[in-house]
């Protein structure tokens, strides 16, 4: 399924989200859950080319093994924060969503404290010289 299948799938998801919304948020919401849950897995499919690529990236020396992962991992934390942050505010709560928001940040930084640390160490070689 290309981008305008996804397209596709988001549209009828927020027509048919919309239509029940007037009789109950709830399942609204759930509906709106749902079709995140379903795209993402789809997108995630679509991406797998895009994994295997870096793979070979990372293992013919262009990128280092670690420099790949947390870079993943990163992109993996930002996108579901953003995520359940959206869906957070289509609830109707924007301060849960704001602090959805703040966790994501917080948890990519400490994602990248490891390699921050190794840069520092790098730095301190480099001045001792």
């Amino acid at each position: 399924m290309g981008l305008f299948g996804v397209g596709v799938l988001a549209l009828c998801a927020v027509l048919f989200a919309a239509l029940v919304q007037k009789t109950n948020k709830e399942y609204s919401l759930l509906i709106s859950l749902g079709a995140a849950a379903v795209l993402l897995l789809l997108i995630l499919d679509r991406a797998s080319p895009l994994f295997s690529q870096l793979r070979s990236l990372a293992g013919e020396g262009a990128l280092e093994g670690e420099a790949v992962e947390l870079m993943l991992r990163a992109v993996g934390i930002t996108v579901v924060g953003q995520v359940v942050s959206r869906l957070c505010k289509d609830g109707g709560e924007s301060a849960l969503s704001y602090t959805v928001d703040l966790a994501a940040r917080c948890a990519v930084l400490t994602a990248a404290l490891p390699v921050v640390g190794k840069i520092l160490e790098y730095l301190g070689e480099i001045a001792a010289m």
